[in-house]
């Protein structure tokens, strides 16, 4: 089984205009198609058997994806397809939209991004969210890695600020996007501390940080809490999969990270361990 943790759903104008201008001046990111169509994103997920997907919703970035848009396409394609609402901390009708996302539309985590929706993790209008999540059993996934948003505290990404989160609110599932880059350490700190903290290890383009990442989990014995993830449409399965295989190879090879703990990532029942399953 391969579970994709980490898929957007997003037309191009869903990713405003802000994010669009940064992106497109990264390197990493030439030849990367943003507009993400349902028949696009259904076609990338052929060689997964589950994928959770989303949009990102922010009143400070103007992102905007609906909501009842990944419903709809999960709704479709409920044999594979699992979708996340995306909630904005400063929306006035945050925990009514949550309610209205799991009664009518049958959503079943939500995605939050500190450095997007410009929001510190443990305010207290985050507080509200998290307490909502905990409380319905809805895992969120936050964006917890470095970034490229010049209008946003880069210590708002940090993934330390969920260890006071995951404090609070004990039993809110959560996953760390992007297995903390650059702060690999702190995601791995969290994720051993806390039994409902994940991190994810999308989109694996930078092979060195990756291959330092899985061997700081590995050492700690906590590689069983990292979940494969693609950051799609940033990377496919393909790529994703084999830059993992490789990043394990770099280095010595007495810190590398063992086959089969690599091989037990990417086909990991993250669903069953997020509650989703």
């Amino acid at each position: 089984m391969i579970v994709d943790v980490h898929t957007h759903l997003t037309p191009l104008e869903g990713w405003g205009p802000t994010f669009l201008d940064r992106v497109r001046s990264q390197p990493h990111a030439v030849g990367i198609d943003l507009d993400v169509t349902p028949e696009r994103h259904w076609a990338a997920m052929e060689e997964v058997d589950r994928a959770i997907v989303f949009g990102i919703n922010s009143l400070a970035l103007e992102m905007h994806t609906s909501n009842d848009s990944i419903a709809e396409y999960a709704s479709a394609h409920s044999e594979k397809i699992i979708g996340f609402m995306s909630i904005d901390p400063h929306q006035e009708d945050a925990i009514e939209e949550i309610d209205r996302c799991v009664r009518q539309l049958g959503l079943r985590g939500i995605k939050m991004s500190p450095v997007y929706q410009h929001y510190h993790p443990c305010d207290e209008k985050a507080e509200r969210v998290h307490r909502h999540a905990e409380k319905l059993g809805l895992p969120i996934l936050t964006h917890a890695a470095f970034h490229s948003i010049y209008q946003t505290p880069m210590k708002w990404a940090n993934p330390i600020l969920y260890d006071d989160v995951a404090q609070q609110f004990p039993n809110l599932r959560i996953i760390l996007a992007h297995i903390g880059l650059p702060w690999y350490s702190d995601a791995m700190v969290v994720a051993r501390k806390h039994p409902n903290v994940f991190a994810d290890v999308s989109p694996v383009f930078h092979l060195r940080w990756i291959n330092r990442a899985l061997d700081l989990f590995h050492e700690f014995s906590v590689i069983h809490k990292l979940l494969f993830g693609t950051d799609f449409p940033f990377t496919t399965t393909d790529r994703a999969i084999q830059n993992l295989r490789k990043a394990q190879q770099i280095g010595p090879k007495e810190a590398r990270v063992p086959e089969e703990e690599i091989e037990a990532l990417i086909h990991r029942d993250s669903l069953k361990l997020l509650g989703l399953d």
